[in-house]
């Protein structure tokens, strides 16, 4: 395929896709069928007619899920317009109602009979309550506001009277800064002045003028443009405007510049590997050699090429190998596909020689073609020859020597048995009790009740308390556990009143609380009263039911907060629609009250109105009614912004609270950034401003409910940080929120310059019931939970970075190998 028509395949996509999006973004819906009348292609209009998802519609039969009444009686499907289009092969049009609400339609169905390919038909389905012009100029208007490409209108000097939403987007400007002025704003001087007079000649002269250029954003970067411009001209044929088509084309020169660089990278690789590469067609015909195959086969540069490759193939082999392509090329069993594969070659001169062979098959739009990689393993089987002969004559000595080591290990195995016996009965039976002790994962005590002295404790209670069995055993209990202040009966109780089985805390070596469940066993030894307690420890219990309570408490104020939202959404809407009809009004009203202007200004002259005026003006200036023409109009912009700023809080709290997911999904990181600042508001806005730096950064796998739980967290325990710091001093700290992307990692950073954390409590943040906040403040789970939804859900990790009194930077990684 030459480069011109790679060109226009390319042209021809781009066109299809714009066309396919215009026509998705238009109010009318359109339908694609096929010549039984199933669906084969439909804009979003026609799926949010009938109230179905696209991927839905398509192969259905049409006349099942599009049903038509006429005069109020639904259609049986053979007098439905498209069975009629399809069964008479001709054009059908005329008005129905659809739906439960009878929404009045205009449906017309283009019967199309193609000679080359099965007819097919066109169905246009138009809102007929509305009048057909507006309709039609609305949709004209929304299209061109919504083409990918950037649109322009020009008059005939140049200056701007147009633009769409895609030209801002590319440029930068808006239309309230190019309106009126000229595209000389976005020139970028790299193209000559002949460049744009030959342009301008062209346009001018009424011919469509088309080409690239390199051009300047509003924000200084250049980039490059591939600008369509067609002239219009009025009824007597004079050019009266300009329409320019703009299409961003610098990823692609990005592209093409990348491909260039990659080829000639290539090209480097390909002649500078020292294995032979050759290319062939599926007929075994050489068409590309590496300068390493033509020395490893020992032929001239470019001798080979053209050449089949079975005369690299030693001469017996050649038949096995033409029937091998032959027949991989019409069953496909890769009976010639290998890697690694060991076989012999032969060179130029006839000699033959191991090689290494790894064939890959190369599939394109047009043919089929193969590639090798040859390696000359000559020296390599030498070496492995010469090896194998070293390993033959090292075994026959291992042989020998084995045989005079097992001799003397019989002997001495015999002595160690002799030896082990005698020591297994010793020990049998102190070790069966350790056993016993240390094989449960709780902590063991044995109390003697006269003495109240430990006579027996097993490792886990060792590491529980941080003591060693040294310092605890024949040592009295009340002494050794003293620290347990108000829990010191719960380690040392006095006797087996009570329950025998009960949940309590201790104290555990780093002295924070820990939850256990208590057992106390009542047994004698050497007739003696002793209390056996075993302390099991419920942290991982304890959390798991935090958890849940706290799950299911934030997902009854997420379904409250859903419903909220919803019922709030309502009113919101009344009264933006209300307002916005008021300010509207009101401007009618100035259009008329300027023209009641102009006629008191003619009354004024005349005597006879005199008296009246005078009480007129007297009444407007007592009124204020200049101050109430000019206040009214902004009152009202101030309470849409009002209602747009609550619709917003509204949507956001419909999006932080939705249902937690039971898998995890694809999640936008910045989306749930801003959405949990706008929910956590009212926590941060007195006490902080907020800096966001978020860089454009993949789409991540989480458990979105979780991700908003985690941010929030932060969020609020960063507020509350300044606040302590910065409220009394009367001024406002700051968050600094960032996302980046970091080999594999999407990062989030959250930084706060509120009291910063002191080091001596910086290991223990993330541990369970662990809080500096005061008493009925905090709970001690937040960041345990954090750091639980980070590391053991997502498999991702959680930093901190802090110093006292001057902030802290939460660092959040999360894996995107599970994105894909």
């Amino acid at each position: 395929m030459s480069e011109g028509q790679e060109n226009l395949i390319i042209e021809l996509r781009s066109i299809i896709g714009r066309l396919e999006a215009v026509l998705s973004s238009i109010d009318e819906a359109l339908l694609w069928t096929d010549e039984e009348g199933k669906a084969k292609w439909c804009n979003d209009s026609f799926a949010k007619l009938i109230g179905l998802k696209r991927i839905f519609i398509m192969g259905k039969s049409v006349t099942d899920i599009f049903h038509l009444c006429l005069r109020g009686q639904k259609l049986p499907n053979e007098a439905h317009p498209l069975f009629l289009a399809l069964s008479q092969k001709r054009t059908q049009q005329g008005d129905y109602t659809f739906g439960p609400s009878d929404i009045p339609l205009f449906v017309k169905i283009q019967y199309l009979d193609m000679k080359e390919t099965p007819p097919s038909t066109i169905m246009l389905v138009r809102d007929s309550s509305q009048e057909k012009e507006l309709e039609e100029v609305r949709l004209q208007g929304a299209a061109l506001a919504a083409a990918a490409d950037a649109i322009v209108i020009l008059d005939i000097n140049g200056r701007v009277h147009w633009i769409n939403k895609a030209f801002t987007r590319m440029t930068g400007y808006d239309y309230d800064h190019i309106y009126g002025k000229t595209l000389s704003l976005i020139k970028s001087d790299m193209q000559s002045k002949d460049f744009y007079r030959e342009m301008w000649g062209t346009m001018l002269s009424g011919s469509p003028w088309s080409g690239e250029l390199i051009n300047r954003r509003k924000n200084g970067e250049l980039y490059h443009e591939y600008q369509t411009v067609t002239p219009v001209t009025n009824s007597k044929g004079k050019v009266t405007n300009f329409i320019a088509i703009k299409n961003d084309i610098t990823e692609k020169k990005l592209a093409q510049k990348s491909l260039e660089n990659r080829e000639a990278k290539l090209s480097a690789l390909f002649n500078g590997i020292i294995d032979a590469i050759v290319t062939a067609d599926s007929t075994g015909k050489i068409e590309t050699v590496n300068p390493a195959a033509e020395k490893i086969f020992g032929y001239a540069p470019g001798e080979l090429v053209n050449k089949n490759v079975r005369i690299l193939v030693p001469p017996e082999l050649r038949p096995d190998h033409d029937s091998y392509i032959k027949r991989y090329l019409d069953t496909r069993i890769p009976r010639i596909i290998g890697i690694g594969r060991e076989i012999e070659a032969v060179r130029k001169d006839g000699s033959r020689f191991p090689i290494e062979l790894s064939i890959t098959e190369i599939i394109t739009a047009d043919s089929t073609m193969f590639a090798a990689i040859v390696r000359d393993i000559s020296e390599r089987k030498r070496q492995e020859k010469e090896l194998s002969l070293l390993n033959e004559k090292l075994e026959q000595r291992v042989r020998e020597r084995t045989i005079d080591l097992e001799n003397k290990t019989l002997e001495l195995m015999e002595e160690v048995v002799e030896r082990k016996r005698a020591e297994m009965q010793i020990r049998q039976n102190s070790e069966l009790l350790r056993s016993l002790l240390d094989g449960i994962s709780a902590a063991f005590i044995i109390l003697n009740l006269e003495k109240r002295t430990i006579v027996e404790i097993n490792g886990v209670a060792e590491s529980m308390f941080g003591l060693s069995k040294n310092q605890i055993l024949n040592k009295n209990c009340d002494q050794i556990f003293k620290v347990q202040g108000s829990l010191l009966k719960t380690v040392c109780p006095n006797s087996i009143e009570g329950e025998a089985l009960s949940e309590t805390y201790v104290l555990n070596a780093k002295g924070a609380t820990l939850p256990v469940a208590r057992h106390v066993l009542p047994i004698t030894i050497k007739e003696t009263p002793h209390l056996a307690l075993l302390l099991f420890d419920i942290t991982a219990r304890k959390n798991l039911e935090h958890k849940l309570a706290r799950a299911q408490k934030l997902e009854s104020i997420g379904r409250l907060a859903a419903g909220i939202a919803h019922e709030i959404n309502t009113p919101i809407q009344y009264i933006g629609d209300s307002v916005q009809f008021i300010k509207e009004a009101f401007n009618d009203f100035l259009k008329l009250s300027e023209i009641e202007e102009k006629i008191m200004e003619s009354c004024r002259k005349f005597e006879d109105f005199k008296e009246i005026m005078k009480s007129r003006d007297q009444v407007a200036e007592d009124e204020d009614t200049d101050f109430i023409m000019n206040e009214i109009p902004e009152a009202c912009t101030r309470a849409l912004e009002g209602v747009e700023l609550v619709a917003t809080i509204v949507r956001a709290m419909k999006n932080f609270s939705h249902p937690g997911e039971s898998s995890k999904q694809l999640t936008d990181i910045n989306k749930a950034i801003t959405t949990t600042l706008t929910v956590a508001r009212n926590e941060w806005k007195y006490a902080a401003e907020v800096d966001l730096q978020l860089e454009d950064i993949p789409m991540v796998m989480t458990l979105q409910g979780d991700i908003n739980q985690v941010l929030l967290n932060i969020i609020v325990n960063a507020a509350h940080a300044i606040r302590d710091k910065h409220e009394q001093l009367g001024k406002k700290g700051e968050i600094t929120i960032a996302t980046t992307k970091e080999d594999g990692f999407v990062a989030i950073k959250i930084s706060d310059n509120g009291t910063g954390i002191s080091p001596e409590i910086l290991d223990n943040i993330f541990d369970p019931f662990f809080t500096t906040k005061k008493v009925r403040e905090g709970t001690g789970q937040g960041l345990a939970i954090v750091h639980d939804i980070i590391v053991s859900k997502h498999g991702g990790s959680i930093d901190v970075d802090s110093k006292w009194e001057a902030g802290t930077t939460f660092i959040i990684h999360l894996p995107l190998e599970a994105t894909a």
